[in-house]
């Protein structure tokens, strides 16, 4: 469903769904962290984790979410420095995505750091 929303907004410029290792985010001690979801708009880049609500406090789960945060942090420096875009970090609970759903409305309710 969230695919389809992205797909469908004039917001969104382009998204994708990483690769594995498309990404060199660690957490745990060297595991690897690929986000769900990496999309693009007129004035930022948001890596993007959609989680069920059962796992919303799951260590792992929150290990990755700090990863990501702190991803979008040394992203966003350099990007200012060199005329890029910022990064923000959103951790979105599935049953937060409705059909109707843009994804501003989404990305100004769950931007995180």
């Amino acid at each position: 469903m969230f695919a389809r929303i992205l797909e469908n907004d004039d917001d969104v410029k382009n998204w994708l769904r990483p690769a594995p290792h498309e990404f060199n985010i660690t957490y745990n001690h060297g595991h690897n962290y690929e986000p769900d979801f990496v999309i693009e708009t007129n004035d930022t880049i948001y890596l993007v984790e959609v989680k069920g609500e059962d796992k919303l406090n799951d260590p792992d789960v929150i290990a990755k979410k700090k990863r990501g945060i702190q991803y979008c942090e040394v992203a966003s420096r350099w990007g200012k420095a060199n005329g890029y875009k910022e990064w923000n970090y959103l951790f979105i609970p599935s049953r937060q995505i409705m059909p109707n759903s843009s994804f501003r409305y989404l990305a100004r309710q769950f931007q995180e750091g």
